[in-house]
């Protein structure tokens, strides 16, 4: 009997330490809303409502008003199918339906492309990232003088900062590139980030690394990374299809990302969750944007802000 008790016990506290450490992950979005006009809110609880003011992507359990003047063009991830959602009305979604509570919806019709594959293999890529790791209380790393760099980033004029993590408050950086003479980097002690601009850098492919300097001595990577400078021309062509996308914030840092410009698409999530802190269930996408970065304190930090909000969901 008590071998069992004990053995009940071990198995209660095993999906308790997984379920802790996995905290509700979240599925892909199941539809997005484009061509918002007028008054338009969303909730993922039914109960407190929040202005979308640009393309908002859609999860399973989101409920959708719009006011008297207030549109949209609701388009399933899935089937690509589109609906226009007429004025005062509500509707929910329901794993991949749509309920209409209130007002208008109209029938099913087909557009022309669908990214859901591209979208569930992301987010399912995401989630990795978002588990907290257990004893970190402040959700800071301890300092530690091991900075890894991404392997290989391209910048353009406009984008032209590399980015490392900030290791220690009081910690300085040489920077060399192409193996010239390090480029000494100050210490930062309340950066989030340590940037350094290379836009002196001529068109083509680069090598770099950042070794790190303390009282104790110093550490130099034994792998270079590389970072690739787009000219003026070809950053103008990919801001002309940037345009052409819009507000999609899925769209656009997935066009950048595949250009291999990680810290463009990095500051493009920040920009849009400063402007959007409710989004938490689109939060894994700037989390798996810093794990691409390197920048390990600022996904952990961000994995916390992702988890408490899915705890205060529930």
């Amino acid at each position: 009997m008590k071998a069992n008790q004990l053995g009940l016990g071990f198995l209660v506290s095993l999906l308790v330490l997984i379920t802790s450490s996995q905290v509700f992950a979240k599925e892909p979005p199941v539809a997005k809303l484009v061509q918002i006009e007028g008054q338009v809110e969303y909730s993922r609880n039914g109960t407190r409502w929040n202005p979308v003011r640009r393309t908002k992507y859609l999860f399973s359990g989101y409920h959708l008003k719009t006011g008297k003047d207030g549109s949209g063009m609701l388009i399933n991830q899935s089937s690509g199918m589109s609906q226009e959602l007429g004025s005062n009305s509500q509707i929910e979604i329901d794993g991949g339906k749509v309920i209409v509570i209130a007002g208008s919806l109209s029938e099913p019709q087909e557009e022309e492309t669908s990214l859901f594959q591209s979208l569930m293999n992301k987010f399912a890529k995401a989630q990795r990232y978002t588990t907290v790791r257990r004893g970190v209380n402040s959700g800071e790393e301890a300092c530690d003088n091991k900075v890894r760099t991404i392997r290989s980033v391209t910048v353009s004029p406009s984008h032209s900062d590399l980015v490392w993590r900030n290791a220690c408050p009081e910690l300085s950086y040489m920077l060399v590139i192409d193996d010239g003479a390090p480029i000494h980097v100050s210490a930062q002690s309340t950066a989030e980030m340590i940037r350094y601009s290379v836009a002196d850098s001529g068109v083509g492919e680069h090598t770099y690394r950042v070794e790190v300097y303390d009282r104790d001595g110093s550490y130099i990577p034994k792998k270079v990374s590389k970072f690739e400078v787009i000219s003026a021309a070809d950053e103008k062509e990919l801001n002309a299809v940037l345009e052409q996308i819009g507000d999609d914030i899925f769209l656009e840092t997935n066009l950048l990302e595949e250009r291999g410009m990680y810290v463009a698409a990095m500051d493009a999530y920040r920009e849009y969750f400063d402007e959007n802190p409710d989004d938490n269930d689109m939060r894994p996408l700037l989390i798996q944007s810093y794990q691409s970065l390197k920048l390990s304190n600022l996904r952990e930090r961000e994995a916390r802000l992702y988890n408490a909000a899915l705890e205060e969901d529930y």
